[in-house]
């Protein structure tokens, strides 16, 4: 099963926890790590972020 057919598949099944949790064990240990937002102004920060990578801009 690809990374995306798996992807799908606890997205279908989200009380599978087994699946989740394999799935979450196969994310990129390198990817950037984002802080919780805290005020008003971290939520747009990080709304922008998400934007950006939605669009290809990341």
């Amino acid at each position: 099963m690809s990374f995306t057919e798996l992807r799908a598949y606890v997205v279908e099944n989200r009380e599978d926890i087994e699946a989740l949790r394999f799935l979450m064990s196969k994310r990129d240990p390198n990817s950037p790590k984002y802080p919780m937002p805290v005020t008003e102004a971290d939520m747009q920060a990080q709304m922008e972020i998400i934007r950006r990578k939605i669009n290809g801009e990341l």
